[in-house]
């Protein structure tokens, strides 16, 4: 019970924020760097998600492919990011919008012309970040970097992770696939057209990254903008053919 009024109280929340597909909460920064030794990726989106966040995000290793989730405060210089694979953290942080203690954030993080620099460190552990700016997406296109935007979506299966191509159309952005990376190999299985399942796909939730959500560990849901009732496409993962089908 107390998670369906989770998810009923996020509901409330993107429905307030949301006005029309596409608007402007989509300001995106992409940098590839190092964590220690450690080469990632990162993706963050800037916006007020509440009185306690101000960007969200979402990163991976380049050795696992498996998305974190990022959350945390902004400053004119800093950045200070926490992280979570919890589910009940995630709900608690991100979905319900409660309250954390900054001080148990492990990325602490300051803006420089090349981009962000700072320190990954927990109880045991400190490690230097390097990280350079690749890609931007400021309001309804991208501004820096190549004609697309890659965004590790927070949703994924045990074996898969899902990475979405947003790309300048005109004035404004569109995404016609959906990269499916095998995590232990980081190779692209699969794309899918979001779009194909009468599915307007990409624009809806307020952060980027829940786009695509997490159902078990082979199915992954797939949201779609609707001025109505809310869609959702959900792909199952067959094993015998290799790839991702939308349940009908």
């Amino acid at each position: 019970m107390n998670r369906i009024k989770a998810i009923t109280a996020a509901i409330s929340l993107l429905l307030c924020q949301i006005s029309f597909a596409g608007d402007s909460w989509y300001r995106v920064n992409n940098y590839t760097g190092t964590v220690g030794k450690y080469p990632v990726h990162v993706s963050l989106q800037t916006y007020t998600f509440g009185p306690h966040t101000s960007v969200e995000g979402s990163y991976y290793y380049d050795k696992r492919h498996a998305p974190i989730v990022l959350y945390g405060r902004e400053t004119v210089t800093s950045l200070t990011l926490c992280e979570t694979t919890s589910k009940t953290d995630f709900d608690k942080y991100l979905l319900v919008g409660e309250n954390y203690d900054l001080e148990t954030c492990p990325f602490r993080l300051t803006y420089n012309d090349e981009g962000l620099t700072g320190i990954w460190q927990n109880d045991k552990t400190s490690l230097p970040v390097s990280l350079s700016s690749t890609d931007v997406m400021d309001e309804n296109q991208i501004v820096a970097g190549d004609a697309s935007i890659e965004i590790p979506f927070w949703g994924q299966t045990a074996d898969h992770s899902f990475i979405g191509v947003y790309e300048n159309s005109n004035d404004s952005l569109v995404i016609h696939y959906v990269k499916v990376l095998d995590k232990k190999f980081g190779t692209v299985i699969q794309t899918i057209d979001p779009q194909t399942e009468n599915c307007d796909f990409g624009f809806y939730m307020t952060a980027i990254y829940q786009n695509v959500e997490t159902v078990n560990d082979s199915t992954v849901s797939f949201h779609c903008y609707s001025m109505r009732d809310d869609i959702s496409i959900e792909y199952v993962f067959n094993k015998q053919a290799g790839r991702y089908y939308p349940i009908q």
